[in-house]
């Protein structure tokens, strides 16, 4: 007990004398240590334990599908697409198998059906090893996003907050103990973007263009696990253009011709390599032989036309940032290299385990979500064109949907960021008042994003997969306003709505899997994703599946 007693003593604030200090209790180290040991405990309480078919999807598509990388068979799970997840996976399975603390790391080597409880424990065992390694791809965002935040903010107490705040989400509280792929990506991007929000607002330095290009690479495996990614992509212009450097620009390395032309000949010279090296990934994912090979519906405007007119539209908003916040001309130029690098060195991770319809989803992913999104929403597939009557209702609907979840009253849900949206919008309000342009603007765009990308995953049903998209967007924003806001820190009412706000995350972060811990369904969940493994024998709890038309 002393020693407990002298760690906690420890890890303690030296100073809490502010409201908002009391709300952050330890010191840096001891915050983030205590955030890790409550998603240990919730993951042990609930979600390590699960049976293996609990969540069967995904988490029994994703360690078939490692299943059959280690048995050197194709992928034949497509739909995110999941590459990074599933691979990844395949890696940490045989790592285990290695070790002795799994017995199958491969499909040939499950026991057959006929052995009912070795099949089931060799699943069992290879799922929560799936779910041991969620729950480090969670922490390992966790921890990196409040780093980043600590960055932007440069207040460890507003960070340790924001990490509190997203590991206890609704998004994150789910995908931490179960294989979606949504996580990962997620975790991917939001670095990314946190890194180049850094990196303009310190100003110009000579390696800001390398971490373009990090962030760009980034992103793309983001977009190679999930392709809702495309969303945040097509957001990135409008995310970053507020955030200038927070002084005056003084003559630097990118200002010195001596120095910054070879920089800016190696950056075009790692570019070109790079799309060298991956100009038969581009070249396929354009064609429309792969596309019509995954039976994709065809767009009036297709892959090849939209993507350009991204890449436009990201090269444009470089352009604006670069004229706005006045770079030096060669670091803009180096900085759209290292971003096209970036992008080239990503899709060549696709060689790792290379699979011809992995590239087609991630370079196809309008296609690829408006026929999932048609199966959920019939209406979506019929209509002449986007701006029809019937498009148009479901959008009108969409916006409506959205409005409604964040009333929570309208419509309840397990996503108790809401509530920090409640606080952004009146904390925005201040800042108005206040006239702090800079700040509204950069708050506008990060929650514009958030109610953007909600109301096109309506389409889906706005599942609660899909919290991680925009949740890491509204923290970020309530950072924001709290760090530039300094005088809420003080305000009376800070501490009793901050422990609110954070009994809030808690309890209904945690009521999903809890819920999941005591259903009582069973392994009959399996039966209606046989389409997803067909290398593994009828269930025996299963009807038996029709024989195949001739």
């Amino acid at each position: 007990m002393a020693g407990a007693s002298h760690i906690l003593q420890a890890m303690r604030s030296s100073d809490t004398s502010l409201p908002f200090q009391r709300l952050v209790p330890f010191n840096w180290a001891g915050e983030l240590l205590v955030i890790c040991a409550g998603m240990l405990t919730s993951f042990l309480v609930a979600g390590f334990w699960y049976p293996y078919w609990r969540i069967a999807d995904m988490d029994y598509i994703v360690v078939y599908n490692a299943f059959l990388l280690n048995d050197h068979l194709p992928q034949e799970y497509f739909d995110h697409p999941g590459y990074l997840s599933i691979l990844l996976l395949s890696y940490w399975l045989r790592a285990l198998h290695s070790v002795g603390m799994i017995h199958v790391q491969s499909l040939s080597a499950v026991p057959p059906l006929s052995d009912a409880a070795g099949f089931a424990d060799a699943w069992t065992q290879a799922t929560r090893a799936g779910r041991v390694l969620s729950l480090i791809f969670a922490m390992g965002f966790v921890v990196a996003f409040s780093y980043l935040l600590r960055a932007l903010v440069r207040d460890w107490r507003i960070a340790a907050l924001g990490g509190f705040l997203l590991a206890f989400s609704g998004g994150m509280a789910m995908q931490m103990r179960e294989m979606r792929t949504e996580l990962l990506a997620v975790a991917l991007f939001m670095i990314a973007l946190l890194m180049l929000i850094v990196a303009a607002k310190r100003g110009q330095r000579a390696w800001r263009p390398a971490i373009v290009g990090f962030a760009s690479l980034l992103i793309t495996l983001a977009m190679l696990n999930k392709i809702q990614i495309f969303f945040l992509i097509c957001a990135l212009p409008v995310l970053l253009l507020p955030f200038g450097p927070d002084a005056a620009s003084r003559p630097g390395f990118w200002d010195a011709p001596r120095r910054a032309w070879p920089a800016l000949a190696a950056s075009a010279a790692i570019a070109l390599l790079a799309a060298y090296l991956a100009k038969d990934i581009v070249i396929y994912g354009f064609s429309d032989a792969g596309a019509a090979m995954l039976q994709l519906p065809v767009l009036r405007i297709g892959a090849q036309t939209y993507w350009a007119v991204i890449a436009v539209c990201i090269g444009l908003g470089m352009a604006a940032y670069g004229i706005i916040w006045r770079l030096a001309p060669l670091e803009a130029l180096a900085a759209m290299f290292a971003a096209v690098a970036g992008c080239m060195i990503g899709l060549l991770a696709l060689y790792a385990r290379y699979n011809p319809n992995n590239v087609v989803v991630v370079f196809h992913p309008l296609e690829q979500m408006l026929l999932w999104a048609s199966a959920a929403n019939p209406q979506l597939a019929t209509g002449t064109s986007f701006l029809d009557a019937t498009h148009l209702r479901f959008l009108v609907g969409a916006v409506a949907g959205v409005i409604a979840r964040r009333t929570f009253i309208l419509h309840t849900s397990s996503r108790p960021t809401i509530f920090l949206e409640w606080f952004v919008v009146a904390a925005t309000v201040i800042a108005i008042r206040r006239r702090e342009w800079r700040l509204v603007l950069a708050v506008a765009a990060l929650m514009l994003t958030d109610w953007g990308v909600d109301t096109l995953d309506i389409g889906r049903g706005l599942k609660q997969e899909y919290f991680n998209l925009t949740d890491p967007l509204v923290i970020i924003a309530a950072a924001l306003l709290i760090s530039n806001l300094t005088d809420l820190q003080h305000h009376r009412w800070t501490y009793p709505l901050g422990v609110a706000l954070i009994a809030a995350h808690i309890v209904v972060s945690q009521a999903e899997p809890l819920k999941h811990a005591f259903k009582t369904g069973g392994p009959d969940v399996l039966c209606r994703l046989y389409h997803y493994t067909k290398r593994v024998e009828r269930f025996p709890f299963c009807q038996p599946q029709p024989a195949p038309s001739q």
